[in-house]
């Protein structure tokens, strides 16, 4: 079974949704815009400022840099201008990445791993305060597009009628979708009336990624098959001896966590889990993090030792994104 068919938009004015995915090292924008009596359709945003592939890349990192006072002074695809490492040291400015981790729930469940090692939080601000400047930069990303693409007449048609799409970890739960709700009143997209905040709506992960997968060609047609759908990665598919029953499981194997989902199909229009939802601390930033301890000892005592920053770099952009048997780079790194 795919998605069943959109049907046409039933409200009697013109609105908006835009879906913020903030992961832990990248994030992305999705729009609908909404018109009495036409079917929607989902766009990704695909332009954002600063950056250097326009229309190329629909994400961008997970990362703003913060002046002494607080003030965000580079965010999202503008970290990725050159010279921005120096310049950030030259005027003391703090980077904060992977922020997005100190939302997690504090219990030993959900502890993550190397916890001693991620990233404090900038001087005096708060993961509210750093959502919600993050929160503004996607908004901000999203008018320009939406101008740019449809004009300046369709967004002020819909700047007035917005609702958000807020993703999350599975088994994150109320206390975290609070700490997103109070960083989107921060960050000016709803108020504090409570009519108003029902107007951000809050999904996992692995709902998120069951969308995608059906959106992108996954079927669940009844047969007796069990799929194991891994995004971005591969399909892999193999028979199911329970009679009558077709099912899926999603790896969603992101830059902070890993999470896995299990569907099974009830009607032609809805799913249901069959399995409790898991979200692994074991995304792609601790690969990366296990091979610079790799690098460190494996390398320390020797003339390159000084080199390991550069070669993990290396690893991060190149090598760890190659399937195994295939890991030739086009411009290798060597060291004399």
């Amino acid at each position: 079974m795919t998605l069943p068919k959109r049907t046409k938009y039933s409200g009697s004015t013109r609105g908006l949704v835009l879906a913020f995915d903030i992961g832990t090292t990248f994030s992305g924008i999705s729009y609908s815009i909404l018109d009495p009596g036409r079917i929607p359709e989902i766009r990704p945003i695909t332009r954002y400022p600063c950056q250097e592939r326009v229309g190329g890349d629909m994400k961008v990192p997970t990362v703003v840099y913060y002046d002494k006072l607080g003030n965000p002074c580079a965010i999202g695809a503008e970290t990725l201008r050159e010279g921005i490492e120096m310049e950030a040291e030259e005027k003391g400015w703090t980077k904060s990445h992977w922020f997005k981790l100190h939302l997690r729930p504090k219990s030993t469940t959900w502890r993550v791993r190397d916890e001693h090692s991620l990233p404090p939080l900038p001087p005096n601000k708060t993961i509210e305060q750093i959502f919600a400047d993050f929160m503004k930069y996607l908004y901000r990303c999203s008018e320009t597009f939406i101008k740019q693409t449809h004009g300046e007449v369709t967004w002020q048609s819909v700047q007035k009628n917005i609702k958000y799409i807020l993703t999350h970890p599975n088994g994150w739960g109320g206390p975290q979708q609070a700490d997103m709700r109070r960083a989107a009143i921060l960050a000016d997209l709803i108020s504090e009336r409570k009519e108003d905040q029902s107007r951000i709506t809050f999904i996992t992960e692995g709902e998120a990624s069951l969308h995608f997968c059906l959106l992108n060609g996954l079927t669940i047609d009844g047969a007796d098959v069990s799929s194991l759908f891994i995004l971005d990665l591969f399909i892999a598919s193999d028979s199911n001896e329970l009679q009558g029953t077709a099912g899926v499981t999603i790896v969603d194997a992101g830059g902070g966590t890993i999470d896995v989902t299990s569907y099974r199909k009830v009607s032609s229009k809805s799913f249901e889990e069959i399995a409790n939802p898991k979200c692994e601390y074991q995304g792609a930033i601790y690969v990366t993090r296990r091979a610079l301890f790799h690098f460190n000892y494996t390398l320390a005592g020797t003339k390159y030792h000084l080199d390991v920053p550069t070669i993990r770099d290396v690893f991060d952009k190149s090598t760890k994104h190659l399937p195994k048997g295939r890991r030739t780079i086009a411009n290798p790194l060597h060291f004399a």
